[in-house]
C-alpha cells in the first residue's frame, strides 16, 4: 500500500448549529469562550446541546475533528489518504467510520465496546462567520499507541498529527511514537498546533513535539504568538523560523506566510463572502499537503490553500460537496 498522507488525531462527530448573536449570553453562562474550542464533559456539552435545540433546527452532522478535516480535504482534491484514530461502538462512532469512509479516506477503525460514547464537537457559527467550539472528547481522548496504523505511517510521504491531541497522556505518547515510526522510515513529518488555548494550557508538550525536528508546522496567528510567547506575529514569524524546517502561518482574509527555510514569504487572501470560518484552517492544511505531494513550492502551495479556504468559507457546513473540491481545482490560477 502506497499512500500520500497519513493522519492521526481526534475522531469527533461535528453537530454544527447556526446561532444569532443574542445566543452568546448563554455560552457565558456555561463558560464557553467564544471564537475558540472548549473542552467539556458529557454533562455539560448535553446541557448546551439541549439549549440549542429549543431555539435552532437540527444541526449539520459530518464525521470531524481538525486533523480528520484536513486529511478529507487532501483526499477530496485527490491525494490517497489514510487515518487513525479511536470510535465507540455507538451511533455517533458508527456514523463516523461510515462518512470516514465515503470521503474515501483509507482506516483500520474497529469501534471500541465502552461505556465511554465516541467524541463529538459542538460548533457554532455566528452572523459574523465567526465559529465557537464545545467539545467533549469521549473515547477519544483514550486514544493511545495502541490505535496507531503504523503501516499507514509507514507507507506514506507525510504524517499528519493535530495538537489537540498533547490534552491527553496516552494521545500524547501517541504522538510521540508516531512520530519516531514516521522518522524511522522517511516519512515527513506535519504537525499543526490546532487551537491557541490547547497551546497555550499545554505548552511543555507541544514544545516537545516540535523539538523532535517535524518538517512543517501549520498554526494561525494566534497559535503563534502563543507558542513562542512573542508580542506580535511579526516577532513570532522570525521566531518560528528557528523552529522547525517549514513553517505555514494563516491570517485569515489577510492571507499567509510562509516560511520554506531560506526565505519568509506573504500570500495574499482571496476575496470571499464568508459565512462560515468552521475548518478554513484544516482545508489550509489539507489543500497544502495536497500540493506538497504534486510537488508544487512551498509558496505556490500556500497560495491555492488560501484560495481553496476562501472558497470554502462560502459555505455553511462542516465540509464542501465533493464537486465543490473539482471546481476549486478548475477555477484556481
Amino acid at each position: 500500500m502506497s499512500l500520500d498522507i497519513s493522519g492521526l488525531g481526534h475522531a469527533i462527530v461535528d453537530l454544527q448549529f447556526k446561532i444569532e448573536t443574542p445566543f452568546l449570553k448563554t455560552l457565558k453562562e456555561l463558560d464557553i469562550n467564544f471564537g475558540s474550542m472548549t473542552l467539556k464533559d458529557i454533562k455539560s456539552q448535553q446541557e448546551l446541546l439541549t439549549s440549542l435545540e429549543k431555539h435552532y433546527p437540527s444541526p449539520l452532522r459530518a464525521c470531524g475533528g481538525s486533523a480528520t478535516n484536513s486529511i478529507i480535504a487532501a483526499s477530496s482534491f485527490g491525494a490517497n489518504c489514510h487515518y487513525s484514530c479511536k470510535v465507540s461502538n455507538d451511533n455517533a462512532g458508527n456514523f463516523y467510520k461510515t462518512d470516514l469512509i465515503k470521503n474515501k479516506v483509507i482506516n483500520n477503525i474497529s469501534p471500541t465496546t465502552s461505556h465511554m460514547p465516541s467524541g463529538q464537537s459542538i460548533i457554532m457559527v455566528t452572523p459574523d462567520a465567526e465559529r465557537t467550539m464545545c467539545t467533549c472528547l469521549g473515547i477519544s481522548e483514550t486514544l493511545s499507541t495502541q490505535d496507531i496504523d503504523s503501516e499507514g505511517i509507514k507507507s506514506a510521504e507525510y504524517l499528519l498529527i493535530e495538537g489537540y491531541l498533547v490534552s491527553s497522556d496516552s494521545a500524547f505518547s501517541a504522538c510521540l511514537e508516531a512520530i519516531k515510526i514516521a522518522k524511522e522510515n522517511q516519512t515527513k513529518i506535519a504537525f499543526s498546533l490546532s487551537d491557541s488555548n490547547i497551546v497555550s494550557a499545554f505548552h511543555d508538550q507541544i514544545k516537545e513535539i516540535i523539538n523532535t525536528e517535524i518538517d512543517i508546522i501549520f498554526c494561525n496567528a494566534s497559535e503563534a504568538i502563543a507558542f513562542t510567547k512573542e508580542e506580535d506575529i511579526l516577532a513570532a514569524e522570525l521566531n518560528l523560523q528557528t523552529t522547525a524546517d517549514k513553517v505555514f502561518i494563516t491570517k485569515g482574509s489577510k492571507g499567509a506566510s510562509v516560511w520554506d527555510g531560506t526565505k519568509l514569504t506573504h500570500i495574499e487572501g482571496f476575496t470571499a463572502k464568508a459565512i462560515d470560518t468552521n475548518g478554513a484552517g484544516d482545508m489550509f492544511a489539507g489543500a497544502v499537503l495536497y500540493c506538497l505531494i504534486n510537488r508544487s513550492s512551498f509558496s505556490e502551495a500556500a497560495r491555492f490553500a488560501c484560495f481553496a479556504a476562501s472558497k470554502s468559507v462560502e459555505f455553511f457546513g462542516p465540509r464542501l460537496k465533493l464537486l465543490q473540491y473539482d471546481l476549486i481545482k478548475s477555477t484556481y490560477s
